[in-house]
């Protein structure tokens, strides 16, 4: 849409306005904070995901009742007239209707009904998918919302301190202990300080603007911190049976299972039935005669001609039992990177305290030094700034941390209920 339009600071800001109006312009969402269980079905409600669950069911359903019809497949009904009157004109006819029913194979009704167990089967574990799938986009947008909002409240503290520095500053020029380039500089730090405060203020609302667009919800659910499942005890490279993610590729392959057993059934084809009447009369004004008409067609059912069918259904088996293992593969090193992920998290977070601590450290010193005028206000101001950065870092490892749990219980296949 804006791929010929070039990105810049005002089209940026642009864009983000029209996503914050279009999200206000909803209409009124939920008053208050719901439950992360509660963001992900409205978030499903919100594109129709689950009518992929209600048309495998509404399949198996009619796979069901084909399977259960006592005929293999439509029947039909022939007639057939034959007639004198162009030719001889004796009055001679023979006249014949006959309905013609497909007949059920040994097997070939029991590999139907397998099919439609295995759809049913496919229909809950695609409901659990989509379930996980959509958790894993919600708990993406809550934790970007709340790192955003972090960055904000680091923001409105430095502005706070800022202020705060530059009416202390303003207060030593009017007792004349600083010159007025000092006073300068201070409200100039005031001034970054208020423009980094309004970016990341920006940022918070259009995170929030698109989780609101995700999810239909007004406020980020109560219940986003999350502790890490039972699951986790499992070897680092293995997965839980029930992952919905491999569940359902699982599914997948037992449902192209019985569909290829249902065209190896099938080869040989479906007898014909045919029950009908014949009404015959030799001459005019002879009598006619009326019989009942029964027909048995069997097909040989060639290797050759059912091959076709037959290989399709092998292909359609092999792809998704090959794509099942790449989903495995996939999933396992999901895994193993949401593991190292939140090992990292940690390690960053403890270094980040260490970081956090000596830059306050310092900033205390060097702010008392200031207010004994044994530190000029560039020495004061770069010391802010460290301890500034480091108070943001730190508190962002922290929202990383639960962010990381949260990515390990996606990996992991736990769906907020």
């Amino acid at each position: 849409m804006y791929s010929n339009i070039p990105h810049t600071p005002k089209t940026g800001h642009r864009r983000r306005a029209r996503l914050i109006l279009f999200c206000l312009l909803l209409g009124p969402a939920a008053a208050s904070a719901g439950t992360l269980g509660e963001a992900i079905d409205s978030a499903l409600d919100l594109e129709g995901q689950r009518a992929r669950v209600g048309a495998l069911r509404d399949e198996r359903d009619a796979m069901h009742r084909q399977a259960a019809s006592l005929v293999a497949s439509d029947p039909g009904l022939r007639m057939k007239h034959l007639s004198d009157r162009l030719t001889t004109d004796e009055g001679a006819y023979d006249w014949e209707a006959v309905v013609e029913l497909p007949l059920w194979m040994p097997g070939q009704r029991t590999a139907r009904q397998a099919v439609a167990a295995a759809l049913d089967e496919r229909a809950a574990t695609l409901d659990l998918f989509l379930r996980w799938e959509m958790a894993g986009r919600v708990r993406e947008t809550v934790w970007n919302a709340r790192l955003a909002q972090g960055r904000v409240d680091q923001a409105a503290q430095a502005l706070a301190n800022a202020r705060a520095l530059a009416s202390t500053v303003d207060k030593r020029l009017a007792a004349g202990d600083l010159a007025r380039v000092d006073a300068l500089v201070a409200h100039q730090a005031v001034l970054d300080r208020e423009a980094e405060y309004q970016a990341a203020r920006m940022e918070a609302e259009e995170a929030l603007a698109r989780y609101r667009h995700l999810t239909g919800q007004a406020a980020l659910p109560d219940d986003s911190e999350e502790a890490v499942s039972a699951a986790d005890r499992l070897p680092p490279d293995q997965l839980s049976p029930e992952h919905p993610l491999m569940a359902e590729a699982d599914s997948a392959v037992g449902v192209a299972r019985r569909q290829r057993d249902q065209a190896r059934s099938e080869r040989t084809g479906h007898p014909l039935l045919s029950l009908g009447t014949t009404v015959i009369r030799d001459a005019r004004g002879a009598d006619q005669t009326t019989a009942l008409q029964i027909e048995l067609s069997i097909p040989f059912g060639l290797a050759s001609q059912a091959a076709p069918t037959i290989a399709a259904a092998e292909r359609i088996y092999t792809e998704q039992a090959s794509e099942r293992q790449r989903l495995l593969r996939q999933a396992e090193a999901d895994l193993i990177a949401a593991r190292l992920s939140r090992r990292g998290a940690g390690e960053a977070l403890a270094i980040a305290e260490q970081r956090q601590r000596a830059a306050h450290e310092a900033f205390t010193l060097v702010r008392r030094a200031f207010e004994l005028g044994e530190a000029d206000l560039t020495t004061l101001l770069r010391a802010e700034d460290s301890a500034r950065e480091a108070s943001v870092a730190l508190e962002l490892r922290r929202l990383e941390q639960g962010r990381a749990r949260a990515r390990l219980n996606q990996a992991l296949g736990v769906i907020p209920q």
